[in-house]
């Protein structure tokens, strides 16, 4: 029996729920990442930054910035990913919360393209010559709205596991390589997605 009344104890400490770390006045330091286009080994961290300015609502700053550069024998490939955003969140109940957040995303890399090459002869006819290999730079940038609910799990009172789904309205331009065409060429994009990830939140 004691041992019973020891598990339910211990269940009760691990949800308990975050009515203390939801106060006006209380920091709070986030990191999350979705789980829907990365697994485990591929996560992309946002760190975040919020204020309680009243009992349960809270509002903050989220920003994350990435390069990778990958050597090559004769060329270098680099890659970055920036994002910077703000966010509102209220807490519906101790431990359920809506959040709303605007962001700014913006994504580049380079790539290995076969390219055609345009030449003519001495009397201005097109002479074909074969393709060469060229560092093409293709890139996507984005405004995004994320309305989005989530649960807070309370952890030894001020960490929290924050699992959350987001619906993410994207609006913004894509620039990609063009086979045809041997060119980078842009259009717009639009678009509409269910996000679901988790946050590591730290209150104090």
């Amino acid at each position: 029996m004691k041992k019973i009344i020891l598990s339910l104890a211990a269940v009760l400490a691990f949800a308990l729920t975050s009515d203390a770390q939801t106060r006006k006045g209380t920091v709070l330091l986030g990191a999350g990442s979705s789980l829907t286009e990365t697994g485990w080994m591929d996560l992309e961290i946002t760190p975040k930054v919020g204020y309680f300015v009243q009992d349960g609502v809270a509002v903050g700053a989220m920003i994350n910035f990435s390069n990778n550069n990958e050597d090559k024998t004769a060329y270098e490939l680099s890659s970055s990913e920036s994002s910077i955003g703000v966010f509102a969140r209220y807490y519906v109940s101790n431990n359920l919360f809506t959040e709303v957040g605007l962001s700014s995303v913006s994504k580049s890399s380079e790539a290995l393209k076969s390219v055609a090459q345009e030449a003519t002869d001495a009397q201005g006819n097109p002479v074909t010559l074969p393709n060469v290999d060229k560092v093409v730079e293709e890139s996507t940038s984005s405004m995004d709205i994320n309305l989005g609910m989530g649960y807070t799990i309370v952890w030894r009172e001020h960490f929290a596991i924050e699992p959350f789904v987001n619906l993410v309205f994207s609006n913004g331009e894509v620039k990609g390589f063009d086979n045809a065409s041997s060119a980078v060429n842009s259009h717009d994009v639009k678009g509409t997605k269910f996000d679901l990830g988790v946050s590591f939140s730290l209150f104090f």
